[in-house]
């Protein structure tokens, strides 16, 4: 049976991970504003960059299977109308195809 409390604790411990990556980074740009170019690794940045839109990206897939399996799949068994389940259903396709882009 799905639980929609425990999976909304598990997205919002998830977006404080996230939170915590990027107040990371930025107190790491706060510190480097000089730009020291004794850095031992310049490439830092980018890896902790790439990991956050890998976490943001992950989040994104979390709630829209959140999304599905608990609101979507409701909706679509209650609906009386295949029309108003079908338009469910597309709204649903939309925000994966703008997502995936």
């Amino acid at each position: 049976m799905y639980n929609c409390q425990v999976e909304n604790k598990k997205l919002i411990n998830r977006i404080n991970r996230i939170s915590g990556q990027v107040n990371a980074l930025k107190d790491k740009l706060a510190k480097d504003v000089e730009c020291d170019k004794d850095e031992k690794d310049p490439y830092e940045v980018i890896r902790q960059l790439t990991a956050i839109k890998g976490a943001v990206n992950g989040m994104i897939n979390s709630y829209v299977e959140h999304f599905a399996k608990g609101h979507l799949v409701e909706e679509i068994r209650n609906s009386k109308d295949t029309a108003e389940a079908m338009a469910q259903m597309d709204s649903l396709v939309d925000i994966m195809k703008t997502f995936s882009k």
